[in-house]
């Protein structure tokens, strides 16, 4: 087994691992350190299960012997990064939403907020910087002060980079992911019902804001 493939099935493994034990926590979110936490598991869980999910589907009983080409495997670690990037993105948002909603922070604080959540999902992914981060964050920040808080509190609203880009970065034949498109992005849409309803039972949205006014903008602590 190369070292490319290696890297590529411990990162899935481990993320998602990672993400089951903290499944099963009830504890309340009432901190900002809490909020990037919940954020970066949860994206790596939901990133890691629906791209390996709809690869096997796909690929069927040869679904293991692909890993033993690198440039395949290699496609694959391209695909888990920027795949885990839109759903860090998406989650942040929603997350940011719901607190700045709850503890009225203006649209300044509710950009530092998501910037600060987002930016701890990737440098916390267990992952090297590739080099991207920085424009991924750029990207982020962008966004983050476009968005519309209220509106991307609702259910769905904030999750629209993460199925788009599952079908996008996807290592699978262009025709297949014509015909499958439909289908996938509903099943990363699915995962996500799970992960709202988990944060809107567990957070704390008006604690989780009085913690970042406090703290101000910086990064979670690891």
């Amino acid at each position: 087994m190369s070292d490319v493939v290696r890297q590529v099935l411990k990162w899935g493994a481990d993320t998602v691992s990672s993400a089951i034990r903290n499944r099963f926590t009830s504890g309340t979110i009432t901190t900002v350190d809490d909020v990037a936490e919940f954020v970066q598991t949860r994206a790596a869980f939901v990133s890691q299960t629906a791209l390996f999910g709809y690869l096997k589907e796909r690929m069927g009983i040869s679904y293991p012997k692909h890993f033993e080409n690198d440039e395949f495997a290699e496609s694959i670690r391209v695909a888990q990064l920027r795949i885990y990037r839109a759903c860090a993105a998406d989650l942040a948002i929603y997350a940011t939403a719901n607190v700045a909603g709850a503890g009225e922070l203006d649209n300044g604080k509710a950009v530092a907020f998501a910037v600060q959540i987002f930016t701890y999902a990737l440098e916390n992914s267990g992952r090297e910087d590739d080099g991207d981060n920085a424009e991924a964050i750029a990207a982020f920040r962008d966004r983050a002060e476009r968005t519309l808080w209220p509106q991307a509190a609702r259910d769905e609203d904030a999750f629209f980079e993460s199925p788009a880009m599952l079908v996008e970065a996807a290592p699978v034949v262009v025709e297949f992911k014509d015909s499958d498109r439909e289908i996938v992005m509903n099943s990363i849409r699915f995962r996500w019902r799970d992960i709202r309803e988990q944060f809107r039972k567990r957070a704390e949205c008006i604690e989780i804001a009085e913690d970042f006014s406090v703290k101000k903008p910086g990064l979670p602590s690891d």
